[in-house]
């Protein structure tokens, strides 16, 4: 039997197991006399994910960072974020591990992994001993990381048909080759290529000045066939293939589908893999819109590879008890996967644009020497077939995104407007030299035919652009008509459409004068030229008609939807344009038309924006001239040199 004595001593003992276990394994608790280490994890977590453990607490920090270049050269300077865990304890050392949690952003995927750090206290501060397996488990002193990357072809834009208007296509570099030039020569060859291309040439040559010895900087990327002979025979000057997406000509289209270049460096960041520094992206219009649609998604592979020789570890990290080390790979010699994902090709951006029509617009603007647009519409879908701008627009969107006075062109949504108070086609309106309207005196325009001041009918109002007889007339209508008109014919409402657009602005009047200037395309009513080829195109069609350019983003009509009786009668008022009124200059080429011309500006007499809309069986255009004289002398020619 045992003693009581005995029997009470069995708890005791039991404790002291308990605490001699926990002291001499491992613990959340730092040992005696020892301060946490977490600062110490933290601080070595943050330099260790930027790539510089120099002044990490590491033992060794010098070697250490050099085998961690080693290590992650191959990475592409792709960096992890790191976050430490919780640390623990050896109680019978004075050491101690941290967990670091690795996720690494790779486009739309997310590489994770897990190393352990060990720490040790020296010289009375805690400092991670360093091995390369804190980078990754599977890394020894013979081995390191190298990332692969599969970049997909960029895929095409498209317009109708299926017809490519942005590909890649086979571009050419030319620049100073310094690596083949003599230093002597770097400055003077800079120069005279530059002056042979037109370019600056004290720019560009300090651009070679700032270069590196080996460096090939280039001074211009040409199209196929543009490299002048002269250059080709250069001496220290080279001529180098890219691939990169363009249009059929650098002005094609500019406006609408904008540009392309090598991505920056705020590219790459925001790219997390998916973008390098040779790759080129979009950098404005639809190219940098539809960027990531069209890159597709890179594929990437992370491998274990062997280091180059020279570069292994002086003492390799130890291996496991009773195994012997691995022996070295070969150079670059996979070891190991650690994560893939494949590339997927991008998806092409299908567009309305015919790249012939496209063509024969900008021929037709090319001779204008200011700011004009042509916009063509198909009659019955409203497909945006071109919308070109003339030379002087630069890569403005002006056919589909400028701001400007409609003028007397928005006389048929005005027309719209008045029929649906009950006038008619033939209801007669006055038609004055002049209105004064709270003071302010409008007038008709300097040309205006005598034969028709007096009593005419809308129909002849509109066909002869009567201003008076639309002023007039302004105080039939409510404040919101005129909107609700407009919406009819396909402008004035806001569309997320997917390219830079503007439907046109219809805003209700503040006062009776600003109500007047509205009916006359005057006031505050703003309109792009492809608003105004919605409402030729409505109008044609005989329902409401709403442009659209991108066709995974077609509008939805959202007005009042136009009547087949509204669009007879409109049809019949626009025809009398051509027939007998301002517009008999395309008689024989369109069916229906409206001049229009807004003045503008503070000059006297004032600037004027010279308009013509006009549509037949097949097309709905607009052609608009920032500053011309009128829209039967300036605009109505480039309609005429577009359909030939």
């Amino acid at each position: 039997m045992k003693s009581a004595a005995h029997l009470l001593a069995l708890p005791t003992l039991a404790a002291l197991l308990a605490t001699t276990a926990c002291t001499g394994g491992q613990d959340t608790t730092p040992p005696k006399n020892l301060p946490a280490a977490d600062d110490a994890a933290k601080q070595f977590a943050a330099a260790l994910a930027k790539g510089d453990v120099l002044k990490a607490p590491v033992v060794d920090a010098g070697p250490a960072q050099t085998e961690l270049q080693v290590l992650t050269n191959g990475m592409d300077d792709l960096r992890p974020t790191i976050t430490p865990g919780q640390v623990t304890y050896d109680g019978k050392s004075q050491s101690a591990s941290v967990p670091l949690d690795h996720k690494l952003q790779l486009g739309s995927q997310t590489w994770s992994w897990q190393t352990t750090a060990p720490l040790k206290f020296v010289d009375g501060a805690w400092k991670v001993e360093w091995n390369p397996k804190i980078v990754q488990a599977d890394l020894d002193g013979n081995t390191r990381l190298r990332h692969l990357r599969d970049a997909p072809k960029r895929a095409s834009i498209v317009g109708s048909e299926g017809m490519a208007l942005v590909e890649m296509t086979t571009a050419y570099q030319v620049g100073v080759d310094k690596a083949s030039t003599a230093k002597t020569q770097w400055d003077a060859t800079a120069r005279k290529l530059a002056a042979t291309l037109g370019l600056d040439a004290a720019n560009y040559a300090k651009q070679v000045a700032a270069a590196g010895h080996k460096a090939f900087v280039p001074a211009i990327t040409l199209r196929a066939g543009k490299v002048p002979e002269t250059v080709k025979e250069m001496a220290g000057v080279s001529v180098i293939p890219v691939e990169m997406p363009l249009a059929p000509s650098s002005t094609f289209a500019a406006g609408i589908l904008g540009g392309s270049g090598l991505a920056s460096p705020e590219d790459v960041k925001a790219g997390k893999g998916d973008v390098e520094a040779a790759d080129h992206v979009g950098t404005s219009g639809l190219q940098k819109r539809y960027d990531a649609q069209l890159r597709g998604s890179v594929g990437h592979r992370i491998d274990v590879v062997g280091r180059k020789v020279g570069t292994e570890a002086p003492t390799a990290a130890p291996a496991s008890p009773g195994t012997s080390p691995s022996p070295a790979p070969d150079k670059d010699s996979p070891v190991k996967e650690l994560f893939s994902s494949p590339a997927k090709p991008g998806t092409p951006v299908a567009l309305s644009l015919n790249r012939g029509l496209q063509e024969k617009a900008e021929k037709a603007l090319a001779s204008q020497k200011g700011v004009a647009s042509l916009v063509v519409l198909k009659v019955g879908s409203g497909d945006i077939l071109a919308a070109a701008n003339s030379p002087a627009s630069g890569a403005n969107p002006n056919a589909t995104f400028g701001r400007y006075a409609p003028g007397s062109t928005f006389k048929v949504v005005s027309s719209l407007a008045l029929l649906r108070k009950g006038v008619t086609p033939t209801t007669k309106v006055p038609c004055t030299a002049n209105l004064t309207v709270n003071g302010r005196v409008f007038k008709n325009y300097t040309d205006f035919p005598s034969s028709k001041v007096g009593n005419i009918t809308l129909t002849d109002a509109l066909a002869n652009s009567c201003n008076t007889a639309f002023l007039a007339s302004a105080p039939k209508l409510g404040d919101s008509d005129l909107a609700q008109a407009a919406a009819s014919l396909g402008m004035g409402m806001d569309h997320d459409a997917g390219f830079s657009s503007f439907f046109g602005s219809v805003p209700p009047a503040k006062d009776p004068v600003g109500k007047a200037a509205d009916m006359i395309g005057q006031g505050t009513v703003e309109a792009s030229p492809m608003a105004m080829a919605a409402v030729a195109a409505s109008v044609a069609s005989g329902k409401t008609v709403v442009p659209w350019l991108v066709a995974s983003k077609k509008p939805t009509q959202k007005g009042t939807p136009l009547s087949p009786t509204e669009a007879k009668q409109l049809q019949q008022m626009m025809r009398a344009v051509v027939t007998d009124g301002s517009g008999k200059v395309l008689a024989g080429k369109m069916d229906g038309a409206k001049t229009g011309t807004a003045e503008f500006g503070s000059k006297t007499p004032p600037q004027t924006h010279a308009w013509m809309i006009a549509w037949n069986k097949d097309y709905a255009v607009a052609a608009m001239v920032a500053e011309g004289e009128s829209g039967s002398k300036t605009a109505a020619p480039i309609i005429k040199s577009f359909l030939g």
